[in-house]
């Protein structure tokens, strides 16, 4: 049974039927473009892909639309026996939603994910100094993929980071050991990967898109420290370690934030409000 025959089970009308399918279908686009899996998602997630939708514009009630589809879709995920639990149950946006970073690392485990992965062969090369720039220089997935050998700054230990349809342009300073790493990568290990010349990183037989690589690089990153999810927790990570010793303005830019207010919700006053607003609205219990 399908998800629209599920709902039209539900007594469901058939605009609406059209609604929730077309909704869930947002969803499932917007975590693959985030590099998750259906399999997943988690409350954190879904609060993301709300923070999206608010981000894009949506209204509360198109918000809380979309949350009443995500659970009619987890709904009929359970009852296929394809998922345990709802992480859209409960959920309901009341005012402004901000996402509330959970989980993050510090400074010494960012650095101990670095030093432990250990390099086996070109592919993991390439997904050592993938993590590098993860872990020192807060990337993400988009403009990993953007990147091209020009943009690297090796004599001056820079990067230079192109804008995307989310985040600013900038040039971000390079830790020393990186610079050695990305000269290796770039004039001996990435000629030997193959793929379209004018990208820095590509995925498998040259695959543009890099989610399954960083999916594979986080499933190895869990075996050194289980705590980690994906890439997305890793880049909240160094901003809110960022935050620590440099001021909102430098990290706005750094983070390639186009407003402040983005940067704003890592601080930790603010999280803890946040924290206490999300246990109010949306108990986890």
């Amino acid at each position: 049974m399908d998800f629209e025959t599920y709902l039209q089970g539900e007594k469901q009308k058939a605009a609406t039927v059209s609604q929730h399918v077309r909704n869930a279908g947002y969803f499932l686009a917007w975590l693959e473009r985030e590099g998750h899996t259906l399999q997943q998602a988690t409350h954190h997630e879904v609060l993301d892909f709300t923070d999206a939708l608010r981000r894009e514009g949506s209204s509360v009630n198109q918000t809380n639309r979309v949350l009443l589809s995500l659970r009619y879709y987890f709904a009929w995920l359970n009852k296929e026996g394809t998922a345990s639990g709802n992480p859209a149950s409960g959920l309901k946006v009341r005012g402004a939603v901000r996402t509330v970073p959970t989980g993050l690392l510090e400074r010494e485990e960012l650095d101990s994910l670095h030093e432990k992965y250990t390099v086996t062969d070109d592919r993991t090369h390439r997904n050592k100094t993938i993590l590098g720039l993860l872990v020192h220089q807060g990337i993400t997935r988009e403009e990993l993929e953007t990147l091209r050998p020009e943009h690297l700054k090796l004599r001056e230990g820079k990067l230079h980071i192109p804008q995307t349809n989310k985040n600013n342009a900038r040039i971000l300073t390079l830790e020393p050991h990186q610079i050695l790493d990305l000269q290796e990568y770039a004039l001996a290990i990435r000629p030997k990967l193959g793929g379209d010349p004018q990208r820095l990183f590509m995925g498998r037989d040259g695959n543009p898109s890099l989610n399954n690589t960083l999916l594979h690089l986080c499933h190895a990153l869990r075996r050194i420290d289980p705590r980690v999810r994906n890439a997305t927790q890793l880049r909240q990570s160094v901003i809110t370690e960022w935050l620590k010793t440099k001021n909102l303005r430098q990290v706005q830019y750094m983070a390639g934030h186009r407003y402040v207010s983005s940067t704003e919700r890592y601080l930790t006053t603010s999280l803890e409000d946040l924290r206490e607003a999300l246990e109010k609205h949306h108990p986890l219990k």
